[in-house]
């Protein structure tokens, strides 16, 4: 995915500029708006670096709006800072302004908000309608060819990707639940067990994938009931139904934790039953919205309002220790699916799902 980093780094690149200098001059500070104050001629971003930044401007600075995907400015247009939005994502040029966390910009150049939720939905959907994903049965060195159990209506199914030239390949970091963490990985890195999510093209029958990109990590799924919620200490501990023993599972600021609907738990009962879970209406006319989209447009749930006994589905890292486990996604409310996986004759086999979730939902 492209984020505004990687734009502004083929831009300066383009430009033959370096990204940055150690001696402060021609820094350029990537992030977030948080604040604008126009009579003070200030705008304060989230920096991706960290810490909260101020940046000056004046009647002199340039601003400049990128499409996101932009290798270059050629079509960058002029904007107003009227017309910019908190949430909007910026880079600054100039240099340091002497005091600390200033910096004085002579150019802004500006990745709106609305253009990257635009073009955050299209690869949504292209993740969805060009995706597949499973937990990996086998690998032949040989071939260079990955064996993946994918789930169907009639149950699951083996489908072999294959790596097109220039294939992507990433992998999650051990120590982070970020997508935008995930590292630059080789074929060897992939392990019998591990989960993955492919885009690129399948034959008719689907039996053969070629990916064009392909994540891959080591999770687990893990059906379960809370014990206790700590919210001070932003833990909970569980009793995972298939061993009947406890877990501690840490949740952070990466986590996702959601209550889910119960139009959004039809979503995820389809996805378990059939594979793909049809959309949602949005209720406005527009294309209907996919689980991960239904998902990350609830609110945040507070663990303060997790209950003894209330049954949640965590999509989290493996650890060493079995009882101990860092949340990626935590999702309550999912009590009938439950009843329906124990009713029937499949188990809660989830596949990738929660690759699926942490690509859309933690991606940068």
């Amino acid at each position: 995915m492209m984020n505004l980093v990687l734009c502004c780094v083929s831009i300066l690149l383009t430009q033959g500029a370096p990204a940055a200098q150690s001696s402060g001059q021609n820094a350029r500070p990537i992030g977030a708006i948080l604040k604008m104050d126009a009579d003070a001629h200030r705008i304060t971003i989230k920096s991706d670096a960290g810490p909260e930044m101020t940046i000056t401007f004046d009647e002199s600075t340039r601003f400049l709006r990128v499409a996101p995907g932009a290798q270059d400015l050629q079509n960058a247009a002029p904007i107003s800072f009227s017309e910019l939005a908190v949430a909007d994502r910026i880079l600054a040029r100039g240099q340091n302004a002497g005091e600390s966390g200033f910096f004085k910009a002579s150019s802004i150049i500006v990745m709106t908000k609305d253009d990257l939720s635009r073009k955050r939905a299209a690869e949504l959907a292209e993740w969805e309608t060009r995706g597949v994903g499973g937990v990996i049965t086998a690998l032949n060195p040989g071939s260079r060819e990955i064996t993946i159990s994918t789930s169907s209506a009639a149950g699951t199914k083996p489908t072999v990707i294959s790596l097109a030239p220039g294939v992507i390949l990433r992998r999650y970091a051990p120590s982070s639940v970020k997508f935008s963490d995930a590292l630059p990985s080789r074929f060897e890195d992939l392990k019998v067990g591990d989960q993955v999510k492919a885009l690129g093209t399948s034959n008719e029958n689907r039996s053969r994938y070629t990916a064009e990109q392909l994540v891959s990590g080591s999770f687990r799924t893990v059906g379960a009931t809370v014990v206790s919620a700590d919210a001070a200490k932003s833990t909970i501990i569980i009793t995972d139904l298939s061993t009947n023993k406890r877990m501690q599972v840490q949740v952070t600021s990466d986590s996702t934790v959601r209550r889910l609907s119960t139009a959004v738990v039809q979503m995820l009962a389809a996805r378990i039953q059939g594979g793909k879970s049809p959309g949602a209406s949005s209720g406005d006319g527009q294309q209907p919205k996919t689980l991960q989209s239904a998902i990350e447009e609830l609110p945040p749930l507070g663990l303060a309002s997790l209950k003894p006994g209330d049954a949640v589905i965590l999509a989290c890292t493996k650890d060493e220790d079995p009882s101990r486990a860092m949340a990626i996604t935590l999702l309550a409310g999912v009590e009938p699916l439950f009843k329906t996986s124990s009713k029937g004759a499949r188990a809660l086999d989830l596949g990738s799902w929660n690759l699926d979730l942490n690509i859309i939902i933690n991606a940068p």
